[in-house]
């Protein structure tokens, strides 16, 4: 997420000051920040890397996720930092931590850093940044008074004063013209909502009444993957929520529903792989959300608006790779729905929204394989699962937030080893999704969740060695998958969920001796990546989708005896993971590279020898 903050001329003299200091330093510079705005320290962040882009390697930023060993976890990150004969600044943020337990590792890791000043500056001669709470300004100096005494700058970072709000005209948000008419098909208008809107579109009332008409029909329609109408009719809803704010852009409700309408348009965009669409949706309904908060900073609602928004834009960052956006944007909608919980107290909305928040903070720690911290987050977000089935009893949104929670946990603990526990909680998932699939009847999200649980389940089945049982796990997902196909056609979530279910299932054909089926199977899912490819781009999840089919391909072509098809995947597979290494800050992919280059080397003897 690209920090959406504009500098005060104050604010700019502090920027031009650092930037002046980071430049002038040849040597150890210690810089410290005490921040109480960080999305200010994020917009320095921003403008700091575009201005040592192409002088230095590049800028080497540490955040530290968890307390324990702190202190060695800086320093190993400064050694990892060194590159010979080039000046590669450290930002150290620690600013977004003030728990108890994190004052004492920060007061630990200074205590420390005060006894080795000296080496430090020795051995590492480049700037250190280090972004710390403003509140421990005072601390600082007790701590480390002779670190304290070297220091080259120092600066706060304050909230700039608010200014009068400000009419937040929605920028021209589609360029083709609405049609008022969309096709709908008979199934559609099963759906009531769908039904009404059909009935009322041509009778006159109020706006804001036929906007609650088309809510209430793009959810329908959205819900039961009716897709191209379900565009159509959030297209209509920006469409009017922009007349409403042009009519009058200082009602709030006016900036709440153009927030809203927003929001669905990028789900809607999202959900058919159309990502930079959504992105720019989600980021407009951001901004919306800040000028509401900014007319009404007290209202929850608009708190909670905000967070959402923050999120959405975090996940499509996700998708595309942006990983440290990413995590800037989960962590922010986290603290916004933190101090949702400490304003209205534990009440199922705010539950629910900490629930999903702590989740998408916890995957992004998955994802850069920080596994006990993840699973910290997933525990945190499971409990408040079990809380709101106490409150609400098992409602359909209460036992499939819980399915996604058990799931999730069980995912990372599963990658710690802990495959019987895992297997416990998928088990209990699946039994809920079942439960939903009997109630809710084949929609295609129940469809969909049901499939994900029965591969979750299954991949925990092998880990176990129950090859067969897993077998008939896929092979249940796998038709499922179909089905959902038939109905909803080739969007490009429907083609990966495919492509995953069809990989899933062979491998464990091939365990169990079954070449010939699961080589039909890896050929059909690397096709369906193929496709995605050349649909969606060069995604790191595309790419890295792309890489697995293609060395699944390659290693059962292996166990079949075909030499040459079987270096060919190989070497379609093998730049692909020095590209995705090479975007990564740390050693994700090598342990595959190692492998695919030892695999090709024996491929390569047997021709010889042959």
């Amino acid at each position: 997420m690209s920090p959406e903050r504009q500098l005060t001329a104050e604010e700019e003299n502090q920027w031009q000051e650092l930037s002046r200091h980071i430049e002038w330093a040849k040597r150890f510079s210690l810089i410290v920040l005490f921040v109480e705005d960080s999305l200010l320290a994020a917009v320095f962040l921003q403008r700091l890397q575009q201005h040592i882009q192409g002088r230095v390697s590049k800028l080497h930023i540490i955040k530290p996720s968890q307390p324990d060993n702190l202190a060695a976890f800086v320093f190993k990150e400064l050694r990892l930092g060194q590159i010979p004969h080039a000046l590669v600044p450290r930002w150290l943020e620690l600013h977004q931590h003030r728990t108890p337990e994190w004052q004492r590792a920060i007061d630990n890791f200074f205590a420390r850093f005060n006894e080795r000043r000296d080496l430090i500056r020795r051995d590492y001669p480049c700037p250190f940044i280090i972004l710390l709470p403003l509140a421990y300004k005072s601390r600082l100096r007790e701590i480390a008074p002779d670190l304290w005494s070297v220091r080259t700058f120092t600066d706060e970072l304050h909230p700039a004063p608010p200014s009068p709000p400000t009419p937040l005209p929605l920028p021209t948000l589609v360029a083709e013209p609405i049609v008022a008419t969309l096709d709908v098909d008979a199934l559609a208008l099963k759906e009531p909502a769908i039904r009404e809107w059909q009935r009322v579109k041509g009778l006159a009332m109020a706006d804001r009444e036929w906007f609650l008409v088309l809510v209430n029909a793009f959810a329908a329609a959205f819900e039961a993957g009716f897709y191209p109408l379900a565009l159509g009719l959030a297209l209509q809803l920006v469409g009017l929520a922009d007349k409403l704010l042009r009519e009058d852009s200082d009602d709030v409700i006016n900036i709440e529903n153009a927030g809203f309408a927003l929001r669905r348009l990028g789900d809607i965009q999202q959900a058919t792989g159309h990502y930079d669409e959504a992105y720019q949706a989600f980021k407009q309904s951001e901004q919306l959300g800040r000028a509401w908060l900014s007319c009404e900073p007290e209202n929850a609602y608009a708190l909670r608006a905000l967070s959402v928004s923050l999120e959405n834009v975090a996940d499509i960052d996700r998708i595309l790779g942006r990983y440290d956006a990413a995590v800037m944007g989960y962590q922010d909608s986290l603290q916004l729905f933190r101090e949702l919980q400490t304003c209205l107290g534990a009440t199922p909305e705010v539950l629910r929204g900490l629930s999903v928040s702590l989740e998408k903070v916890a995957d992004m720690d998955a994802l850069l394989g920080h596994f006990e911290v993840a699973l910290t987050g997933y525990k945190e977000s499971l409990q408040l699962c079990r809380e709101l089935q106490v409150q609400l009893g098992d409602t359909p949104q209460v036992l499939r937030d819980l399915s996604v929670s058990l799931n999730k946990t069980a995912d990372v603990e599963q990658r710690l080893g802990c495959y019987e526990a895992a297997l416990t909680a998928y088990n209990e998932s699946l039994q809920l999704r079942r439960l939903l699939q009997t109630r809710l009847g084949d929609t295609p999200q129940v469809l969909r969740d049901l499939s994900a649980s029965l591969d979750r389940t299954a991949d925990a089945e092998q880990h176990v060695g129950r090859y067969e049982a897993a077998l008939t796990r896929y092979d249940e997902s796998l038709q499922l998958r179909r089905v959902l196909q038939n109905r909803l056609g080739d969007t490009s979530q429907v083609l990966r969920d495919l492509s995953v279910s069809l990989n899933k299932t062979a491998d464990v054909e091939r365990h169990l001796g079954h070449y010939e089926a699961a080589l039909l199977n890896y050929n059909e899912s690397l096709q369906l990546f193929r496709e995605l490819k050349a649909r969606l781009g060069d995604t790191p999840e595309v790419l890295r989708d792309l890489t697995i089919a293609l060395e699944n391909l390659g290693d059962c072509e292996t166990s079949l005896g075909h030499t040459s098809a079987a270096l060919a995947a190989y070497q379609e597979c093998l730049p692909l993971l020095e590209r995705l290494q090479a975007t990564q800050g740390y050693d994700q992919y090598s342990p595959r590279i190692a492998d695919i280059k030892a695999k090709m080397a024996e491929l390569t003897g047997r021709n010889k020898a042959v």
